[in-house]
Formats: C-alpha cells, structure tokens, sequence
C-alpha cells in the first residue's frame, strides 16, 4: 500500500474534527498499551424542543478534561480541541487544579499529531 505524500497526511489532519480527533487518538493510546476513559455527551431534548448536549457526571464535573488516559506507570489527563477549538472556562479550571495537584495535563490538538504519537511511543517503552 503506497502511503500518500507527508504533506498530504498533514492537511487531513489539520481537517480532522474534535471527534475524529478523538477516534484516531483512541486508536492509538490503546493500541500502544493505555486504558483509556472518556465520558460521553447525551442528547438531552427540553420540554420546549431545543436540544443540548450534557455529560451525566456528578457533582463538580463540567469542564472535566475529555480523556484519562492510564498506563506504563502514568496517569494522564487530556482535553482535546479542534485546531481551532476553544477551551472554556470550566476546562481551564480542572486544567489549572489538576496542574496545581500535580497531575499530567495536556490540552491536545490534531495539529500536534506528530509530537503526540511520538510522546506516547515513547511513554510505552520505558
């Protein structure tokens, strides 16, 4: 199979949504050797007939970081953006704490693809 051109890859990525974003980072923590959580968005329909999307946690979660990521003896916060996606003041809160307890925290975004793939490479050989 003849891999398309470098750039070529780049462009797509650069493309890619929140979502796709998310799949292929899936893909690949998992693949090298991390468990993984994310905690899914519901459709909730109002009695009005508009529509929002909420995550079912308790408590203080909104804003919570999209991926807890577990694995060669790390443990791994991740919010994900698109590359032009922006982070909300709640997410830049439990960045902050979650920083300031001293956990690992990125904000990651599909533009950062290469810099990623190589952190976690390396995350799973040590």
């Amino acid at each position: 199979m003849k891999l398309p051109p470098i750039q070529e890859m780049q462009d797509v990525r650069n493309a890619w949504s929140e979502a796709e974003f998310q799949s292929q980072l899936l893909s690949l923590a998992r693949g090298l050797g991390f468990t993984v959580a994310h905690f899914r968005t519901v459709r909730v329909q109002r009695a009005n007939g508009s529509v929002s999307y909420q995550t079912p946690v308790q408590a203080d979660g909104a804003g919570f970081p999209d991926l807890v990521m577990v694995g060669h003896g790390r443990v791994v916060f991740v919010e994900l953006k698109a590359n032009k996606g922006r982070i909300r003041p709640e997410q830049e809160a439990w960045i902050t704490m979650l920083r300031e307890g001293g956990a690992t925290v990125f904000l990651w975004r599909p533009k950062q693809w290469d810099e990623i793939a190589e952190l976690l490479e390396k995350w799973s050989k040590e």
